[in-house]
């Protein structure tokens, strides 16, 4: 197959009246010698690293119309997701774990690639829209209770480190697996110990983690202050406003920053009343929070939160990166994807310059279009 007139935009470099050709991998692109007026942008498929589901939908449920949470996510121009858990039972943690493995062997076209285990080890004081009754410590003897058997699926470990020991870390690091800081109450030197023993990322950013403080600076400026930890941002106006981001995109590099969603089962649904891990929750203007007025996730399309990215200054190349290039370094996909370049897998996102999703391509399949659905 192949795709013309199109302005190819790779995190390194850009083609205009650019070409792709393609089967389930790409093979070969290019610029083609005919000028064209077309304001279609292809982008690699986009990857969201953290978000709990959509469509109605939550990854801790027991039964998922799968069909339909992927076709969610393709509309949104994402082709890659690493399903994401809550603080809840270890038997519950387990039975959406299985549910992605089966989906996975089910669907060669499934966007799944993995899971995010956000919690159960966090904090109580920064439990945000967890259940703070199924808060575990983070000793190796329950991290072996969720982690042994799944190493193959679980790729990202949202964890308290002040609720952690070496020993835990360097267990989940052992396997593989990214150890995040998030839901935490970490002090700044409580961070470094772990960012020396290789801890570089951070969980929806300035959310549920220490403040800023002139006096300790906690996460939020462990964050800024190191350039080589990834960032995991939420750019939906709501959980971060408009200077935060600005300051953030300022002082922080952008190939270290990772769009992410966090969105929950409201997404891509009407306002009204929905249930995160057994809470209640309250959608109304593109917020979802829970009654005390804490917020529950969000309802972000990934698309959009792009767009208000590229608002804020990030051009295409940039926007790649934090959309595709580096989350694919976290997913470990077993095939290369978050580039346009000959043997990465076929993913990738036809839009406009407004960021509306077009076309959506799975593995060189067409998985969504704006005109069919």
């Amino acid at each position: 197959m192949r795709i013309d007139d199109v302005k190819i935009v790779d995190p390194f470099f850009s083609v205009e009246n650019g070409w792709v050709e393609f089967g389930e991998k790409i093979t070969s692109y290019g610029k083609s010698d005919k000028r064209s007026d077309s304001p279609l942008i292809l982008m690699p498929g986009f990857v969201d690293t953290h978000v709990h589901g959509g469509a109605g939908y939550d990854f801790m449920d027991k039964k998922i119309d799968f069909d339909k949470l992927e076709k969610h996510f393709f509309s949104t121009g994402v082709t890659s997701v690493l399903a994401t858990t809550l603080t809840a039972p270890i038997e519950r943690i387990h039975n959406a774990i299985d549910n992605v493995r089966k989906r996975i062997k089910a669907n060669p076209l499934s966007p799944l690639k993995g899971v995010h285990l956000e919690g159960p080890v966090i904090s109580k004081k920064h439990v945000g829209a967890q259940n703070p009754d199924f808060i575990l410590k983070g000793n190796i003897s329950n991290l072996k209770k969720i982690v042994d058997g799944n190493e193959d699926i679980v790729k990202i470990m949202t964890i308290a480190l002040e609720e952690s020991d070496d020993e835990a870390i360097n267990y989940l690091q052992s396997k593989g697996i990214t150890v995040s800081v998030g839901h935490s109450d970490a002090t700044f030197e409580q961070f470094m110990h772990f960012y020396k023993g290789g801890v570089r990322h951070m969980t929806h950013f300035c959310n549920a983690m220490t403040p800023l403080h002139h006096r300790e600076i906690g996460l939020v400026g462990a964050g800024l202050k190191l350039g080589d930890v990834d960032l995991e941002v939420i750019c939906d106006g709501i959980h971060l406003d408009e200077e935060m981001l600005s300051l953030i995109l300022k002082f922080h590099p952008h190939d270290r920053i990772i769009a992410i969603t966090d969105a929950m089962r409201a997404a891509g649904l009407m306002d009204g009343e929905y249930d995160l891990g057994g809470l209640k929750v309250k959608v109304k203007d593109n917020s979802a929070r829970l009654k005390d007025g804490s917020l529950a996730g969000s309802v972000l399309k990934y698309n959009e939160g792009l767009k208000r990215f590229h608002d804020l200054g990030l051009n295409l190349n940039e926007i790649t990166v934090i959309s595709s290039f580096e989350p694919s370094t976290i997913v470990k996909s077993e095939n290369p994807i978050g580039r346009i370049m000959p043997g990465y897998d076929a993913d990738f996102v036809v839009m406009d310059d407004n960021f509306s999703v077009l076309k959506v391509f799975k593995k060189g399949k067409i998985v969504f279009s704006q005109e069919g659905g």
